[in-house]
């Protein structure tokens, strides 16, 4: 099921919102305008016009640790629904939560949680560059428009989106049926950094390495310099 807005301040705060009101989901929420977007750490997600803003709310009966498995799930669904349409091999995803056209962000995926009166709810909230991107000095960015198939005039929010809802869904019954080791899996074989060295920026220090993998939680596991492998669950990565 999904419902469709004109303009919402977050589609994250309105999934959180109907949840107060009783809703449990499974539901998607898709706005054709945000006024507050945002993405971790409480950065800005600028909404450009013609962009995909939506939001999965389900309702879950697992750890919180468990449930961070589907940013997972969600960046899996988001590049496969891309792959339609762009060339071969050239999407990518990057730890944590970034899904990257030919090395340059498309994508960004925000998981927010809290226990509410019918159970424990989570916010899957997607960000798709799909006509339009913004420009930023301290990032590179592109949009799926920018990419197509030769002979493909354009590609619409309304295609990805449906396709992006298909794919998650077949993702999250694998990882309900089977839990996160055939996502992590999955995830790797499309990972971007894998086995080079890596600098992950934390809020107080900074760690080098070489990108190993991932835990069986989704921590990027960083061979360090005297050879011990610490397990680092959220961060900001840079290649080296």
């Amino acid at each position: 099921m999904a419902r469709l807005y004109d303009s919402l301040d977050s589609t994250n705060d309105e999934a959180r919102r109907l949840s107060e009101q009783g809703e449990t989901g499974p539901l998607w929420l898709r706005s054709l305008k945000q006024t507050k977007g945002r993405g971790r750490r409480g950065r800005t997600w600028y909404s450009e016009p013609g962009n995909l803003f939506a939001t999965g709310l389900i309702t879950l009966e697992c750890s919180p640790a468990e449930a961070a498995n589907l940013s997972f799930v969600a960046a899996l669904a988001v590049a496969e629904a891309i792959d339609h349409h762009v060339p071969q091999n050239l999407v990518s995803l990057k730890w944590p939560n970034d899904v990257l056209i030919e090395g340059r962000k498309t994508s960004g995926i925000l998981l927010e949680s809290w226990q509410g009166a019918n159970g424990f709810h989570i916010a899957i909230g997607i960000g798709v560059n799909v006509l339009t991107y913004p420009h930023a000095m301290d990032q590179q960015i592109t949009c799926v428009a920018r990419h197509l198939l030769n002979g493909q005039p354009t590609v619409t929010v309304e295609i990805l989106f449906e396709a992006l809802r298909r794919h998650f869904q077949t993702w999250f019954d694998v990882w309900v049926e089977a839990g996160f080791a055939p996502i992590a899996q999955a995830w790797l074989t499309r990972a971007t950094g894998v086995g080079q060295p890596i600098m992950v920026r934390l809020q107080h220090e900074t760690l080098e390495g070489r990108f190993l993998g991932l835990s069986m939680t989704g921590a990027l596991q960083l061979e360090q310099r005297d050879g011990t492998i610490a397990d680092v669950a959220a961060g900001d990565v840079f290649f080296t």
